[in-house]
């Protein structure tokens, strides 16, 4: 079946199975992938947004640092995602993700198992020769890791250069031990290698430090709803974590019905779908430094974007630029957009990478069509993140005070907000808790003495620039 028809099958598929109801632009895949992620939620019962995402997850894994993006200049990144998959207890956000891990579990097993028969071989050489033997000590080499230190994590990376990923079914777990028992090291090392700053861990028990020049570690997990408030709280967002983090709330809380196909009545099954996924994965798997592979030089390949894709970039992020710069309150100016442009870059890079595994594209450049799918997906991470943030804000405020911000404008006075409280029946005093309850939460905005704006979590126009959504 050639690419057009199969693109006409899948928008066929997509009308069916309801895919544009949750917003997911599942349109930004290579058409190959579309029927892959289509076959799977009609037969797996799969949400769209968690699947889609964990393929995304599991291509930027497999690819590593093999290839590298030119963002502008010589400003360069990997494809390394961060991303937590939230949802209500029963939403379906563990299945997909690891079905889709399933090729890079069986390459880990198979490099486990060969590390087994290696260290056997060179505990018995080295008791043969009673410890007189040059035999290097084997190394594992694998690329999921789920339960570890901060030092065992950069060792596991170390002997694995081409790059690794932490999954996490349910990932405050991880964030909960990374504050209570190493001081913040985790999270220190995921910053320095989300920004591509070398890793360094000195400790006396090893003489030879760990150095890891070009980190590239994924990030994917899992939580609840009712928990993510905690990853908020942390102070994440102040050390910039939760900017480089890429989350999914489906729209919909409602969970699939399951439903007998028509494939299974006649005795056939959904195996193909998963055949073409490994077999897609085996290809990114595949892809090699541009060297011999030397593991005290590997050197990424390099590419960069079309003239055209570069044109819609750079437009892009220029009218993010032109909506901060509007903003005159500097209390009003988040820092998450500008992470934006490093985000849509590895997303484009990842669905090049499937483009062209998947027979459809090549790895000569980034296309344009890359770069308009990576936009999309980002808008969609976007209004997901928005969704929790006003989720959060108002789960943590009671109700009184939400009765309160349901009688205000968007722009309201101190004497306005009184009088609504007498609407109310309660106090002056009680109205002033409710606003510092209200500010506290992130639902209203002090702009000056006396004045506060609510705080929308769907996209605004800050400019006159009708396309201006930061």
């Amino acid at each position: 079946m050639g690419i057009r028809q199969l693109d006409i099958c899948n928008r066929v598929m997509a009308q069916a199975q309801g895919i544009a109801e949750s917003d997911f632009p599942i349109g930004a895949f290579p058409a190959k992938v579309q029927s892959v992620i289509l076959g799977m939620v009609r037969h797996e019962n799969f949400k769209v947004e968690y699947l889609a995402t964990a393929m995304l997850s599991a291509a930027a894994s497999a690819l590593g640092n093999t290839y590298n993006i030119r963002v502008k200049g010589h400003w360069t990144t990997n494809a390394a995602l961060y991303i937590i998959m939230v949802g209500r207890p029963g939403l379906g956000k563990t299945p997909p993700l690891e079905a889709v891990f399933r090729p890079l579990r069986k390459r880990d097993c198979r490099a486990l198992e060969k590390f087994k028969a290696e260290m056997a071989a060179y505990q018995n050489t080295m008791k043969e020769s009673k410890g007189n033997n040059d035999m290097d000590r084997p190394v594992l080499r694998r690329t999921i890791v789920s339960d570890f230190t901060p030092e065992a994590l950069m060792l596991a990376h170390h002997n694995c250069p081409r790059g690794i990923t932490i999954l996490a079914d349910e990932i405050m777990g991880m964030f909960n031990s990374a504050n209570r028992y190493n001081n913040g090291q985790l999270i220190e090392q995921l910053l320095s290698a989300w920004s591509n700053s070398a890793i360094d861990v000195t400790r006396v028990s090893n003489p030879i430090p760990i150095h890891i020049e070009n980190p590239c570690i994924n990030m994917v997990g899992t939580t609840q709803t009712r928990r993510v408030h905690e990853l908020l709280k942390k102070g994440y967002e102040d050390n910039g974590l939760l900017d480089r983090i890429l989350f999914v709330m489906p729209k919909s809380y409602l969970m699939p019905r399951w439903a007998e196909s028509e494939e299974e009545d006649t005795g056939s099954n959904p195996a193909s779908a998963w055949r073409t996924w490994e077999a897609i994965m085996e290809k990114v798997f595949a892809l090699d430094y541009d060297n011999d592979g030397d593991a005290e030089g590997n050197i990424p390949h390099l590419i960069g974007m079309e003239a055209e894709a570069k044109k819609i970039f750079f437009g892009w992020h220029n009218n993010t630029i032109e909506c901060i710069n509007a903003i005159r309150d500097e209390a009003l100016v988040e820092s998450r957009p500008m992470k934006s442009p490093v985000q849509v870059a590895r997303l484009a890079l990842v669905l090049q990478v499937l483009s062209y595994a998947c027979g459809e594209s090549h790895l000569q450049f980034v296309t344009t069509t890359a770069i308009e799918g990576a936009i999309r997906l980002n808008d969609y991470f976007e209004g997901s993140y928005r969704r929790i943030r006003e989720y959060v804000a108002n789960d943590a405020c009671d109700e009184p005070s939400l009765e309160l911000l349901a009688l205000l404008k968007d722009t309201f006075t101190t004497a306005e907000a009184l009088n609504a409280g007498r609407q109310l029946m309660v106090t002056e005093r009680t109205v002033m808790n409710y606003l510092k309850e209200l500010a506290k939460n992130r639902l209203i905005h002090k702009v000056r003495q006396g004045v506060y704006d609510k705080v929308s979590y769907t996209p605004m126009k800050q400019t006159e620039n009708e396309n201006c959504n930061v």
